[in-house]
């Protein structure tokens, strides 16, 4: 089950837009208890060689088995997997406590 990450500190839920902003950032603040996190982007990085590996074999299943295919029908499905994908990167970011 995906899930947004938790404040490893205070286990305060981040919401879609918070974690969106800090996503990219290597080490971040809590909103609520104010304590330092690190941000752990293992899943998030699975979570992109996922995306590739779908938008390339449903492209590979779309050419061989739809012979007539077309470069827009080809586009739009690269385009809606990529979209779905990035809609759901959030949910694939963890949040760790700063090892000292």
């Amino acid at each position: 089950m995906i899930k947004l990450p938790v404040c490893p500190h205070c286990h305060t839920i981040f919401r879609y837009g918070d974690v969106k902003r800090i996503m990219y950032k290597r080490n971040a603040e809590c909103y609520h208890c104010g304590k330092k996190f690190k941000v752990s982007r293992v899943k998030f990085l699975l979570l992109l060689l996922m995306i590739a590996l779908v938008a390339a074999i449903i492209d590979a299943f779309e050419l061989w088995i739809i012979a007539s295919i077309s470069f827009w029908t080809l586009l739009v499905t690269n385009i809606a997997v990529v979209v779905a994908g990035i809609l759901v990167m959030p949910f694939f970011v963890r949040f760790c406590v700063i090892d000292k």
